[in-house]
């Protein structure tokens, strides 16, 4: 066979087998501590209830990028490098950029047998990488810590406060509009926010679990309502 016909007949179908038994067993041992502490310590106190309330309050913030994230990166990081980004972790940060500088260098896509062999070894050379940082942090992070004065590590309670400011005002930047103007489009979806905050914490407090899931599904629609009048407008303007 020619190196395109193994690619096809016998790389990819290899892919594809590994990534799903590996995704699997990554999938297992995710909800293994779950059922460790669940099932075997007889940590079970926690209602039914109380779980779906969890899964209701994170699901809706997430479910979007279930969908979109893999379609999004599958055009660079391809099947090969879908599945060990997300088994590593820190896809947009780190292992789409390394893709597309790999594919850049190789002067190839995904789409050729070059480019997604090229890309396989750039994000496995960067989660090899990752993981040797990652260990020397985890090792001597701690003597770090302990040689830092208070006044320091007080400051570290500030670093969600600042991820969460940074991450808004990228949002403001980074739209089609000027900063003001994003700033305006994005009023709506924060009042949902804090419209549910209030809504579950001083008007209904019984469901003080759900304001996640109120404040993000109110935001969908108020999305939706703005796409269909985007979308109208549209019509009316190409209806000729």
């Amino acid at each position: 066979m020619t190196p395109e016909e193994d690619y096809a007949v016998s790389f990819m179908p290899a892919v594809h087998r590994i990534g799903r038994f590996t995704i699997l067993v990554a999938f297992f041992l995710s909800i293994a501590p779950f059922i460790y502490l669940y099932f075997i310590k007889g940590y079970n106190d926690i209602s039914i209830g109380m779980m779906l309330a969890g899964v209701a309050a994170v699901a809706p913030m997430l479910i979007g990028g279930w969908i979109s994230e893999p379609l999004t990166y599958w055009p660079i990081l391809g099947s090969a490098g879908i599945y060990m980004s997300y088994l590593a972790g820190n896809v947009m940060a780190m292992r789409f950029p390394v893709a597309t500088a790999v594919q850049k260098h190789a002067e190839a896509d995904i789409s050729t047998p070059k480019g997604q062999v090229a890309t396989i070894i750039g994000i496995a050379t960067s989660i090899i990488i990752n993981l040797i940082i990652l260990l020397i942090t985890v090792l001597v992070g701690q003597a770090i810590l302990n040689m830092m004065p208070p006044r320091v590590l007080h400051a570290f309670n500030y670093c969600i406060v600042g991820m969460i400011g940074s991450m808004v005002l990228m949002r403001f930047a980074m739209g089609k509009g000027t900063m003001t103007q994003n700033f305006i489009d994005s009023v709506p979806y924060m009042l949902c926010g804090i419209c549910a905050y209030l809504l579950v914490n001083f008007v209904v407090k019984g469901i003080s679990s759900y304001g996640a899931l109120i404040g993000v599904s109110a935001a969908v629609v108020i999305a939706y309502l703005k796409y269909k009048k985007a979308l109208d407008a549209w019509n009316a303007a190409n209806s000729d």
